[in-house]
């Protein structure tokens, strides 16, 4: 439901649905703190309504449901009537947040631990 309203706050629903084909698809593995990854890296391709075609590049970890995605395969955006470079995919929004979320969320209580014991700190 929210996702809706955002889509409509931005004017998403307004732009031009196409198949997007996945042009290409590349496994790579990367290393953080909590250990080995894999992320895809993909190559999306649409054709607007002039019959110009479009590329554009994301990339996604390993729990998106983007991740599955292979050469070949189609899925469904929207593309700016304005700028027919511009695309838009739910999927790819959904998981930019929960990246967001997954380092905001950790920062934001580290930053309210130091508010708290220097307010503490401040009432002894």
């Amino acid at each position: 439901m929210l996702i809706e309203m955002w889509e409509r706050l931005r004017g998403y629903d307004k732009w031009i649905e196409a198949e997007a084909e996945i042009e290409s698809s590349q496994i790579s593995t990367y290393y953080d703190r909590q250990g080995e990854h894999e992320q895809s890296s993909d190559i999306l391709k649409w054709t607007d309504v002039q019959g110009e075609a479009h590329r554009s590049a994301f990339t996604v970890p390993e729990d998106s449901p983007l991740y599955q995605n292979v050469a070949g395969q189609t899925i469904a955006i929207r593309y700016s009537p304005a700028d027919p470079g511009r695309y838009y995919l739910r999927e790819l929004l959904q998981v930019r947040i929960r990246t967001v979320v997954r380092f905001a969320v950790p920062v934001l209580l580290l930053i309210a631990l130091v508010v708290l014991s220097n307010w503490l700190g401040v009432r002894k």
